[in-house]
């Protein structure tokens, strides 16, 4: 696979695809330009013996307007998708993240509510549940959160999924209203934006 793509790359000096396993990205500013890396890759393929999946390949223009472009292979016209995912994270054609965020806190929800016998049980030691939360809920919310532009709107969602977590570990409620530092300081964990600012920091600087 690696000897199809350096051979279909019409700019082998560019950072112009992405390559995971069996999943492959192809991206570029310029249409014309993407078309010809898609026209290059499907006959590298053919040469080979293999042949690109047109039902499973979808095209996406990112633009802050409502832009759609054409691409396709041998005439047949590919997909034009409004949002795909790309190794566990939502790509949108407007460039938000809104919803890959709000995906990321329904996945964490999820795991909260598998951990929550354990976050409840009393004869459990709250820096045994710290530890949960941290390796596992956290991870969990703040996956690919190095890519995260997060505006204050946006930071309300990891943090109310994180809050109704660590109430759990220490046998609370909104209801109570203790206020969020208190409960965090209560259990211990990492706070999720601190979190993703420590991954932004590492990423930026790896």
């Amino acid at each position: 696979m690696d000897r199809i793509t350096q051979a279909a790359n019409p700019d082998p000096e560019c950072l112009n695809e992405l390559l995971f396993a069996d999943d492959q990205a192809l991206f570029s500013p310029d249409k014309d330009t993407l078309q010809e890396h898609i026209n290059h890759l499907n006959r590298q393929c053919e040469a080979h013996g293999m042949r690109i999946n047109i039902k499973k390949t979808e095209a996406i223009t990112i633009s802050r307007n409502e832009t759609t472009t054409a691409f396709n292979i041998e005439g047949n016209a590919l997909l034009n998708a409004t949002e795909f995912k790309y190794l566990g994270s939502i790509l949108r054609k407007d460039g938000r993240i809104d919803r890959e965020i709000e995906v990321r806190c329904q996945k964490a929800n999820s795991i909260s509510y598998q951990l929550a016998p354990l976050l409840k049980h009393e004869s459990i030691p709250i820096a045994t549940k710290a530890k949960l939360i941290n390796s596992i809920f956290l991870t969990t919310l703040t996956y690919q959160g190095q890519t995260w532009p997060l505006t204050q709107g946006l930071k309300n969602m990891p943090v109310t999924c994180e809050m109704r977590c660590l109430r759990k570990a220490v046998n609370k409620t909104r209801r109570d209203k203790i206020r969020n530092e208190v409960i965090r300081a209560q259990v211990g964990a990492t706070p999720v934006l601190q979190h993703v600012e420590n991954q932004q920091i590492k990423w930026f600087g790896h």
